[in-house]
């Protein structure tokens, strides 16, 4: 039997087209929801404008596929001026290019979205790198199920989410660390509203998600390991090992 591991951050490649999924079409000021389409897997305006890369972030769902495009007509850089007249916020489109619809929010350039492997709910993270912010929402009317903080997260099924948390009242870090507190590693169950622990910090252990093994019902996760405490600022005494653990039960 194949093995799939699914890793955070990795783009897949899908030749089906998306099923339907019922969410209103919202047509955003400046945004023209007809001009769009895809060609070799590339999302495409109908001026021949193509945007991918930064801009544009395919996710695998069951069925097919979705494109996200996250716009902040603010921002400016390389997309000054791109966006002018649009709403702020993710754009959501299908397997073949068609607008579905979109989720306003200020600031949405620094947003990453996550679709759960049926594609009915997604976690959007917002903030920085040591300090992250997840919403969780049901795709069909963009309703807000859960917030919670984190970093460095991926679905297990279409229900679980695990994710790396900063725990300070483990104890602190040196400094000049990117995290205030020690990371344990923990589960999200959205179908009975439930958090559990699957690997937890100690003052001399860190945990950090890395991606999950379906098949073999196992968390993937970087252990990250001082002797004594305060050997966390001198990086010639972390021990770093992959290791892995069994999935929480759900529900």
């Amino acid at each position: 039997m194949k093995k799939f591991i699914f890793n955070l951050g990795i783009l897949f490649t899908a030749v089906l087209l998306l099923a339907g999924v019922a969410v209103a079409a919202i047509v955003p000021n400046g945004f023209d929801p007809e001009s769009w389409h895809v060609n070799d897997g590339l999302l495409y305006m109908a001026d021949g404008k193509q945007f991918e890369g930064a801009e544009v972030v395919e996710d695998l769902i069951e069925g097919g596929k979705i494109y996200w495009l996250a716009v902040d007509p603010e921002a400016g850089g390389t997309n000054e001026g791109l966006y002018k007249g649009w709403k702020g916020g993710i754009y959501f489109f299908g397997g073949d290019g068609k607008f579905i619809s979109m989720l306003e929010r200020e600031g949405a350039q620094m947003s990453y979205v996550q679709f759960c492997p049926d594609g009915q709910q997604f976690v959007l993270s917002s903030g920085t790198y040591a300090d992250r912010e997840y919403l969780l929402y049901e795709f069909d009317g963009f309703e807000l199920k859960k917030s919670f903080g984190g970093i460095g997260g991926a679905w297990i099924d279409p229900f679980r989410f695990a994710y790396s948390i900063i725990d300070a009242s483990k104890g602190p870090r040196h400094e000049n660390a990117d995290f205030p507190g020690r990371l344990s590693v923990v589960v999200y169950d959205s179908a009975v509203d439930l958090f559990t622990i699957a690997a937890e910090a100690t003052a001399t252990e860190d945990f950090m998600m890395n991606s999950v093994d379906a098949e073999n019902g196992e968390l993937v996760i970087m252990k990250l390991t001082v002797k004594d405490e305060g050997d966390w600022g001198d990086e010639g005494k972390l021990e770093i090992e992959n290791i892995r653990v069994p999935l929480p039960a759900a529900g």
